[in-house]
C-alpha cells in the first residue's frame, strides 16, 4: 500500500519553495499537494513572521541560501515582500482541477524565488499559464470562481485544526512534520 504524504505549503515561503524541490526524489509514495493562505494559519496560531525577530530574520536568510546551494537549486528573495498570493494559490487548486498542476505549481515557486515576480498580480499568473500552454482565461475566470475560493478555505482551515502554524508542513497518515528538512 502506498503511503500518503500532505504538503502544505503557501508560495510565500522559501522554505516551501526548498522542500518542495525535494518532493519528487521520494519514491513509493503519493503527495497530496494542499495549498494553504499561510497569514491565515499565522494569525490564527500566533505564529510571527521570520522578519518579526530581528536576528532570526537574518539567521535565517543565511539558512536558505545555504540550503538552496545544498539543493543545487536557484533561489533569490524576492523584493516584493510581503506579498499576497492568495490568487496563486487559488491558482494551484485550479490546476489540480484540470490535470496540469505540476507546471503551474513549480512556476509559481520559481516566479517567487528565482525571477522575483509578484505573484499578487493577474498579469504574472495570466503568463505563467501561458508559459505552460494553457488556456489563461479559463484558469484565470477559476481563481474567483466560489468553489476554488472554499477549497483553499477548507485547506486552511483544516490546516490549523490539524495543529500546523507554517510552511511547509507535511502529514504522513495523522503524523505532522514541520520545516524544509523533514
Amino acid at each position: 500500500m502506498t503511503k500518503k504524504l500532505e504538503f502544505f505549503f503557501d508560495y510565500v515561503s522559501p522554505y516551501s519553495y526548498l522542500a518542495n524541490s525535494q518532493l519528487n526524489s521520494i519514491k513509493g509514495i503519493e503527495i497530496q499537494y494542499r495549498p494553504m493562505f499561510l497569514g491565515v494559519v499565522m494569525e490564527a496560531t500566533g505564529n510571527k513572521p521570520p522578519g518579526a525577530l530581528p536576528a532570526r530574520g537574518k539567521y535565517l536568510t543565511k539558512d536558505i541560501k545555504r540550503w538552496a546551494k545544498h539543493y543545487g537549486i536557484p533561489f533569490k528573495f524576492n523584493s516584493i515582500f510581503p506579498q499576497n498570493t492568495l490568487k496563486s494559490l487559488r491558482l494551484s487548486l485550479a490546476a489540480q482541477n484540470h490535470g496540469v498542476f505540476n507546471n503551474i505549481h513549480q512556476s509559481l515557486f520559481d516566479a517567487m524565488f528565482v525571477y522575483n515576480q509578484d505573484l499578487s498580480q493577474d498579469n504574472v499568473l495570466a503568463e505563467i499559464i501561458k508559459k505552460n500552454s494553457l488556456d489563461d482565461y479559463r484558469l484565470m475566470e477559476e481563481i474567483e470562481d466560489s468553489s476554488i475560493k472554499s477549497a483553499l478555505k477548507k485547506n486552511t482551515d483544516e490546516a490549523i485544526a490539524r495543529g500546523v502554524f507554517g510552511a511547509p508542513t507535511f502529514f504522513i497518515d495523522e503524523e505532522m512534520f514541520f520545516g524544509n528538512d523533514r
